[in-house]
């Protein structure tokens, strides 16, 4: 099912003033960082579209490599604070859109970035569908999601109090991205898989690039 603009997403608007800072609590800011690194190694990656921006933590890494950023989200308040954080960056816009139902027209991307968005979403299939709509030819998807797979169980333990600490009960939506299901998902829609890992330390990330 579609949602609309006029439905207001509740849950990850709440802490919009400070998602950043609660990120780095719970999934630590050295790890974080790591991702940066390991998203920045993603060259000429030309116009750009990034799902779920959240407020704005990897917009300007993937700016650094595009020829344009268009950042958008579902929450109207990350939304807002992501369009202040970069409203002197001539290269990136900031729009509030829905990935489920998104406002662009057939192939105007060439690259969609989204990061730890999949696993938090209704309908992740209809996001990929939607994804695949809007990327041109040869267009690249990048994806990066936070998972419990292959972390030992002190170290799920720990992030999940974390996350209780700082967000509270996860939405009813929320499920574990693994790169199994993951796979099995890029290959339903009919992306070309280029590689798709496990990476990290103590906290571990779903990290996937494909094709059209």
């Amino acid at each position: 099912m579609s949602r609309n603009m006029s439905q207001k997403e509740s849950f990850w608007s709440r802490f919009a003033s400070d998602f950043e800072k609660r990120n780095n609590y719970v999934a630590g800011y050295r790890e974080i960082e790591f991702l940066k690194y390991q998203i920045a190694e993603n060259k000429n990656l030309g116009t750009t579209l990034e799902l779920g921006c959240g407020d704005g933590v990897f917009t300007e890494i993937i700016a650094s490599n595009s020829e344009k950023v268009v950042a958008t989200d579902w929450s109207a308040e990350m939304v807002e604070v992501t369009r202040q954080k970069f409203k002197d960056n001539e290269f990136i816009q900031v729009k509030q859109e829905d990935c489920l139902n998104l406002s662009f027209d057939k192939n105007s991307f060439d690259t969609v970035f989204m990061a730890n968005l999949l696993h938090v979403i209704p309908n992740p299939e209809k996001a990929l569908d939607e994804c695949k709509r809007i990327l041109k030819k040869d267009g690249r998807m990048i994806i990066v999601s936070f998972t419990i797979q292959g972390m030992k169980s002190f170290q799920k333990l720990g992030m999940l109090y974390r996350y209780i600490r700082t967000y509270g009960k996860p939405p009813k939506e929320s499920r574990v991205l693994t790169t199994s299901n993951l796979e099995e998902l890029l290959g339903k829609i009919g992306f070309e898989i280029k590689n798709i890992d496990l990476i990290g330390d103590k906290v571990k990330s779903v990290y996937a690039i494909a094709k059209m």
